[in-house]
């Protein structure tokens, strides 16, 4: 039969896939919604002082970034909301991603570096 280990990776990673973040939104879904109806993502990490970028990423100014781990189990909770929601400040990459932590550029699914987001002008 099927370990619990299975299902638990099944889980995640159906949690994962049904994620809709104001990045992946399919054209005529969540995305549709107003500019104006956009709402900051969900505070995460230690003592909430991060932001979630994905079902599975936790960002903030001063922490870095978590990457599935117990800090970014609050960012599952996401996919409830029937409003799509903003992350981050300025916008960088090639992916449509934005400034998550000094020189840190997140999308809903991966970070890189970037240096768009150094620093001084990350929340511009």
């Amino acid at each position: 039969m099927f370990s619990a280990s299975f299902f638990i990776c099944l889980i995640c990673l159906l949690t994962y896939s049904s994620a809709c973040y104001i990045q992946n939104c399919p054209i005529g879904g969540k995305r549709s919604v107003q500019d104006t109806d956009l709402r900051k993502c969900l505070a995460c990490g230690p003592g909430n002082a991060g932001q979630c970028f994905g079902p599975n990423i936790c960002c903030g100014e001063k922490l870095g970034c978590f990457f599935g781990t117990t800090e970014t189990l609050k960012c599952q909770k996401e996919i409830y909301w029937p409003s799509p929601c903003q992350s981050g400040g300025k916008r960088c990459g090639s992916e449509g991603g934005s400034c998550a932590a000094p020189g840190i550029c997140c999308s809903d699914e991966s970070c890189t570096v970037d240096s768009t987001c150094d620093q001084g002008g990350m929340f511009a």
